[in-house]
């Protein structure tokens, strides 16, 4: 039977309708196994595992989009540190510049303040040689030192980094630089440092060495003329002081006198009444004797002083011998040394 006598025929239809339909089926069956089936698509998964695994896939991107947003912000994060650090960096640098500059001004300003210090010293030291040589001979007149003692036609004798060596109306004699008045401290300008290391010096010059016994003997026996001249010139100290008082209370003492006897005249000239002029003239008498003994003061505390003085200047004569000797022995000790 042909396909047109089948068209024709009460069975074609449903043959055709059979047909048909097998070619639906068999042609959604091949395109199952061509989409679903993972053996024609050459693998071995279900479409199921394959969603799945692309959704899987598709989170873990998005955690990895996540991390790089993340990483981006740290990123931006560790720029802007990164870029304080630089900063700061330059701002040390900076800092360090300016602190090696200080400190080059700080060390040039020493150096300067040095050299003024230097220079203000030499000016000194010869303002002083040409001070001091000019002052000898002068006649300062009366003078009071710092702690009130007075000294009457001064005459200079001598100026050093002490004090100064004068001659008054009572002999020779030295004042301490730190007792002069200040406009004279301020004339000779004395220098504290300079007469410690100066008194230091005369200390060492009669310095007594154990293993020497000429040098020992020698220190010692200077020593001992120094120890006496200081004592002498305490001596002296005291009897100026006496001399001093005794010259400004004699005016006042007879004063004193002259009053007491113009009271006695009036005591006597009373008439009546119990006469008190006996009594008087015994406060007179004491009086008279009193000041007689501090008129007799004067002259002995005179002889005090130029025997004191003269005895000092000995003694220190004496005490730079000592001390030449000391220094010959020291200078032949040191020739006499082996040489290193």
């Amino acid at each position: 039977m042909g396909f047109s006598d089948l068209l024709t025929s009460s069975r074609g239809p449903g043959v055709i309708g059979t047909f048909l339909a097998l070619f639906v089926l068999v042609g959604f069956g091949t395109l199952y196994m061509f989409v679903f089936d993972e053996g024609l698509q050459g693998g071995q998964k279900k479409i199921e595992a394959v969603i799945r695994d692309q959704g899987t896939l598709i989170g873990t991107q998005k955690i990895q989009i996540e991390n790089f947003k993340t990483r981006i912000e740290d990123a931006k994060r560790l720029k802007a540190v990164a870029d304080e650090a630089d900063a700061l960096k330059l701002r040390a640098e900076n800092g360090a510049k300016r602190l090696a500059d200080l400190r080059e001004a700080k060390t040039s300003a020493e150096a300067a303040v040095a050299a003024a210090d230097e220079a203000w010293a030499k000016y000194r030291d010869e303002y002083r040689a040409s001070e001091w040589a000019a002052a000898e001979g002068e006649e300062l007149g009366d003078i009071t030192t710092v702690s009130g003692r007075k000294y009457e036609k001064v005459k200079i004798r001598k100026v050093d980094h002490k004090g100064i060596q004068i001659t008054d109306t009572t002999g020779p004699k030295s004042i301490d630089s730190a007792e002069l008045p200040p406009e004279l401290q301020d004339r000779f300008q004395f220098d504290e440092e300079i007469k410690k290391k100066v008194l230091e010096d005369e200390g060492d010059d009669l310095e007594i060495f154990g293993d020497n016994v000429e040098i020992a003997t020698l220190a010692k026996k200077g020593q001992d003329k120094l120890a006496r001249a200081a004592e002498l010139e305490k001596q002296v100290e005291t009897a100026n002081a006496a001399i001093q008082k005794a010259q400004a209370n004699a005016p006042l003492n007879q004063a004193a006198i002259e009053r007491k006897r113009l009271a006695i005249a009036s005591e006597k000239a009373k008439v009546g009444g119990i006469s008190r002029a006996p009594q008087m003239e015994q406060e007179l008498r004491d009086m008279e004797r009193a000041a007689k003994q501090i008129r007799d003061s004067i002259p002995a505390n005179e002889r005090i002083v130029r025997d004191g003085n003269r005895e000092i200047a000995a003694l220190r004569q004496e005490v730079e011998g000592i001390k030449a000797q000391i220094a010959k022995i020291k200078s032949d000790l040191k020739a006499k040394a082996p040489q290193p």
